[in-house]
């Protein structure tokens, strides 16, 4: 009986070491289709992303068709110390929040980034049509964003407080007026600014 236990322990700790991701130290990105944009390079740094904090995203990109309303179907991910926590769509304050299709992605920024307005909307974004205001309006051609500096609110205390930790992998599908823009899946790891420091 004492034999067959410390097997159990084994095999189940081994179970466990086998399905522990680990964070990510790069942003992933994994192009399923984009029939309307084609990507080149994708990045946030730091990773992990440290929550709240400063990031500085890197888009460089060329878009086929403008960027106004787009629709985005997301499926959210979450793993912490190894167990996965697929995310819900949830209503918080009468607002969707977590694996939803969002009828209009600017909107939802605008939503869960206080910072996302007008009045704090960063000027060398206006070249690219991003003035932070919805809808968007963002012309086709190339789009060039290196290093911009992105204030990350606490998620903690926000609407999508499931955003505050974790590993993430999001499952992203848009889709204009047009028809689809860009299916991809996105991995990446948010960490507390209290854990880092």
């Amino acid at each position: 009986m004492q034999k067959f236990s410390s097997i159990s322990i084994v095999i189940v700790i081994f179970a466990i070491t086998v399905n522990v991701r680990g964070e990510y130290n790069k942003l992933e990105l994994t192009v399923h289709s984009a029939p309307a944009i084609d990507i080149t390079n994708v990045d946030i740094t730091p990773m992990p992303i440290v929550n709240p904090g400063q990031a500085f995203l890197t888009f460089i990109a060329n878009l086929k068709r403008p960027i106004k309303t787009i629709q985005t179907a997301l499926k959210i991910n979450r793993a912490v110390s190894g167990i996965n926590l697929p995310i819900r769509c949830y209503k918080v304050q009468g607002i969707e929040v977590g694996s939803c299709t969002y009828k209009d992605l600017c909107a939802v920024l605008k939503t869960m980034l206080p910072s996302f307005k007008p009045q704090t909307c960063p000027a060398r974004m206006a070249q690219f049509g991003i003035d932070c205001n919805c809808p968007f309006n963002i012309p086709a051609g190339p789009l060039s964003i290196v290093n911009e500096p992105l204030e990350l609110p606490d998620a903690q205390s926000s609407i999508a407080n499931f955003m505050a930790t974790g590993d993430f992998v999001i499952q992203l599908d848009a889709q204009d007026q047009v028809g689809p823009y860009a299916s991809l899946t996105i991995k990446f790891t948010v960490k507390s600014q209290k854990q880092s420091g």
